[in-house]
């Protein structure tokens, strides 16, 4: 059972590396702390009870595995803020046509039919973010402190926002 249990936790550790790591802001936030801590306590502690050396690699692999996660929750992101960024145009056209068949402009991307949103990602949602407004809509997303946005009547810019 307890190696059941540190399997769980090691995955745990990869699956929430990979989660926290696909946040738009490039930080590391409280919760992030809260789980890599979590699970490297968790591993030590479930670690084989008669070998110190064993539960420090198991805490080691935890940390190592939350890690792994974290690399390949930043590519993923990554990759998702590229096509958000290639396809922005495509959005646009795909809105305005929609708004030429209906009258209106969706209340949701998923009015649009038979197009496919960019940023697909496996554990959060696509980084472009749609808000329809009174008199049209506005698209945008984050990289980091750059913001990026568009709406009906303007092109994809950026801004650079310090907090």
């Amino acid at each position: 059972m307890r190696q059941i249990l540190l399997v769980l936790v090691l995955a745990a550790a990869l699956v929430g590396g990979f989660f926290f790591r696909g946040d738009a802001d490039h930080t590391v936030s409280a919760p992030t702390v809260i789980v890599l801590s979590g699970c490297v306590l968790a591993a030590d502690l479930l670690g084989s009870p008669k070998s110190r050396t064993a539960r420090m690699a198991a805490a080691l692999i935890a940390g190592a595995l939350f890690a792994a996660g974290w690399y390949l929750g930043g590519r993923e992101l990554d990759a998702a803020i590229d096509d958000c960024a290639h396809r922005s145009e495509e959005v646009r056209v795909a809105l305005a046509e929609h708004q030429q068949r209906t009258g209106s402009f969706p209340e949701s991307p998923d009015e649009l039919v038979g197009f496919e949103w960019p940023g697909k990602r496996l554990l959060r949602g696509s980084p472009l973010q749609y808000l329809r407004t009174d008199d049209g809509y506005t698209i945008w997303y984050q990289d980091g402190q750059l913001y990026f946005t568009a709406t009906h009547e303007h092109e994809l810019g950026v801004e650079r926002r310090y907090e």
